[in-house]
């Protein structure tokens, strides 16, 4: 991994234990890289139609 850091709220970070507790993600890091995925998928698969050119202008998709 890069070593980035992400600086969240108190509350968001609470929620996001939540979600790894209660979703069985082993750390932080495993849950927002599984996020993003899925955010990325739905956005393919959904045909936002917007968001995936700009996704392709970007190069994160082809």
């Amino acid at each position: 991994m890069f070593g980035k850091k992400v600086k969240l709220s108190k509350e968001v970070f609470e929620k996001a234990e939540a979600l790894m507790e209660i979703r069985g993600y082993s750390s932080m890091e495993e849950l927002i890289n599984h996020l993003i995925e899925k955010e990325f998928q739905e956005i393919k698969d959904g045909g936002d139609e917007e968001a995936i050119e700009k996704l392709k202008g970007l190069g994160y998709i082809s």
